[in-house]
Formats: structure tokens, C-alpha cells, sequence
């Protein structure tokens, strides 16, 4: 597939008014050329900075699998483990029968809409998520929930002595060579952000956090907070690939990247690995048994395809000016995916 085809696509995506600008990379091989593409602006006003290939965005919930990779690296080092129960790390939490396996495969069963809480204050929002106790039974049905990856992230920091920033930093960025990924953004990188949303309440959300409750949270938390590029994502799908290979930056044993890529739901259930998501045809498309992934609320998404050795990213600020319902990107999402994986599906 040709960088003209997808530069093509993304632009149908800016002119059908999917997202106002996208940046995409992609790499096929350690050894082989990355790729790059960007279009569109940082909004629809005509007047308004062109996006580049150092565009930088609002990763949403790609900072779930950072945090999820986190975890397995604690896991590689026995810090760890899977079956761990959250209360041995978090002993406020009333979450009893619920394990680390449990929250990274999003079958807790732990429920809150941490966005309705967010404006209670960040005492609040953690009493209330202390508080929770399973409603079904762990491990039974798959429900994909931002407490899932928060409490995941508090352990990550407890377990290893650091704050959140500094332990993903250690453990995931730094390894996989991600210098333009990081939690609250500092002024200089504010020019090179597109606004995520004109909110009601916020205002333009530009160049902090679009999520409400990691923002409460003084913008970081596992499952939302971190700014950063598709080239640095791609760097990270290269780190898992090259971990399936068996020369992992982050010292992951290839079992338990094995593990992080089995599909963990019982039949019919959106399809979860240890982070990743898999399995699921409505943003993977037709090539959704040969890819691992993660998307974002704000537009972005980062996939490997292991079979091919293809490591690809795709950002965008698809939420503005306000987000849509249904949301268009997946329909766009899904296309590359394709056009990725057909030339080599033969």
C-alpha cells in the first residue's frame, strides 16, 4: 500500500469532517523505512496551524496499554502477579476476589463513571473507588471501564516507590525511546497540540487532558494523561514486537507478552488480552485476527500486526470541535487496518 493511498484516506477523513487534521506512521521491520503522513489542520478554521508530522495529541486511553506494559514488566520481574488480588497492593480498596489479571483484561466487575465524580474533588473520587466491590462475579464478563487501568496504575506506582509519570517514564517511555510522550505537557509543546473539545463547563481544552477525571486528578492516571506523537507510538509497537522476538526494551518475558495478546474473554465478549484489544472488527476491519490494538476516546490508536512485523499508529483530535455519536473514526480506523494487512494477506 502506497503512502499516496493513505495519505488519500486521511484526507477524505479531514474533507468528511471525521477529524480536522491526522497524523499516521508506520514501520514494517527494525530494519526497514518509517513512514509518515500528516494532514489537515489543528481545527477546521482555515487559518489555523497545519498539522506536521511532530503534531503532538492527546494519547486518551492509549496510556492504558503504557500502563498495562508497566504492569507486565512488574509482572517479567516477579514484582507481581497475575493472580495478585488489588487489596495486597491497595488495602483500602473493597474490591475482594478482584486481581491485576482481572482489571487487565477489564473483567472486574468494578463499576463507576469516574467522569460523573470528577468534580467532587480527588478525596472523593478515590473514597469512591476504594468503596467499590465487585457486581458479578471477577473474571466472569468483560466491561471496558477507566477504573480498570486507574487502579492499575496506582499499583504500578506503589510497587515501585515512584509517581505514576516517573515509573512509565522508567519502565515503558525511556527503554522504547518515546522522548515526546509524557503527562502534562509543558508550555513550549502547547504551539504543536491540537484542542481537544469546546466544552460546556472546561471551555476549549487545549493542551491539558481532555479526560475529567485524570484532569481532577492533576493529569495523570493509568487510563488517560499522556501527550505524545505517532512516531513515538509506533517506537512503542515496535518495543512489544521486538519483546515477541524475544529482545524486549523492557525486559517483558516473551511468555508473558504471549500471555498479553491471547484472548482472555469468554465467546462473544469484546475481545481482551493483557491491555491490548483484540478481535474487534468495527476499527480492525478485515484484518481483526491478525492484530493487537488500542484506541482512544480523542481520536488516536496504536496497532501491531506480529504475522506481518507491522507496527502503526494513528492520531487525531477527532472530538473536535464537539465529539460525535456514533463516533466516525473507527469506519477510517478500520480502512487502514485494511490497507495494511491485504498486500500481505496472501
Amino acid at each position: 500500500m502506497t503512502t499516496a493511498s493513505l495519505s488519500a484516506l486521511l484526507n477524505a477523513g479531514v474533507a468528511d469532517s471525521v477529524f480536522p487534521g491526522a497524523t499516521m506512521a508506520w514501520q514494517a521491520g527494525d530494519d526497514a523505512p518509517l513512514h509518515q503522513i500528516a494532514v489537515g489542520r489543528h481545527t477546521y478554521a482555515t487559518d489555523a496551524p497545519a498539522v506536521t508530522e511532530g503534531t503532538i495529541y492527546d494519547l486518551a486511553s492509549l496510556t492504558k496499554i503504557v500502563t498495562a506494559t508497566a504492569a507486565i514488566r512488574l509482572m517479567s520481574a516477579h514484582d507481581i502477579h497475575s493472580d495478585d488480588e488489588v487489596r495486597r497492593f491497595l488495602p483500602r480498596s473493597q474490591a475482594q476476589g478482584v486481581t491485576i489479571a482481572h482489571l487487565l483484561t477489564h473483567t472486574s466487575a468494578l463499576d463507576i463513571r469516574l467522569s460523573a465524580v470528577a468534580h467532587h474533588g480527588v478525596d472523593e473520587l478515590w473514597r469512591r473507588v476504594y468503596a467499590l466491590t465487585p457486581q458479578a462475579q471477577p473474571g466472569t464478563n468483560v466491561a471496558y471501564a477507566n477504573v480498570n487501568t486507574l487502579l492499575l496504575g496506582e499499583i504500578v506506582a506503589r510497587v515501585t516507590g515512584y509517581s505514576l509519570a516517573e515509573a512509565l517514564h522508567a519502565l515503558v517511555l525511556h527503554p522504547a525511546g518515546m522522548t515526546m510522550t509524557r503527562f502534562n505537557p509543558p508550555p513550549d509543546w502547547r504551539p504543536h497540540i491540537p484542542p481537544a473539545e469546546q466544552d460546556a463547563i472546561r471551555g476549549v481544552v487545549h493542551g491539558e487532558v481532555h479526560d475529567e477525571s485524570c484532569a481532577s486528578l492533576g493529569g495523570v492516571a493509568g487510563h488517560a494523561g499522556l501527550f505524545g506523537t505517532a512516531v513515538d507510538m509506533v517506537r512503542f509497537g515496535r518495543g512489544w514486537l521486538d519483546t515477541l522476538a524475544g529482545a524486549s526494551p523492557w525486559q517483558i518475558a516473551v511468555t508473558d507478552a504471549q500471555q498479553a495478546l491471547r484472548n482472555h474473554s469468554r465467546e462473544g465478549q469484546l475481545g481482551c488480552g493483557w491491555g491490548w484489544m483484540l478481535q474487534r472488527r468495527n476499527f480492525m476491519g478485515a484484518a481483526w485476527r491478525d492484530m493487537a490494538a488500542h484506541t482512544g476516546f480523542t481520536g488516536p490508536v496504536v496497532a501491531i500486526m506480529p504475522r506481518l512485523g507491522v507496527a502503526w499508529a494513528l492520531m487525531s483530535n477527532r472530538t473536535w470541535p464537539t465529539r460525535s455519536t456514533p463516533p466516525q473514526h473507527h469506519g477510517v480506523t478500520a480502512q487502514i487496518s485494511e490497507y495494511l494487512w491485504y498486500p500481505h494477506a496472501h
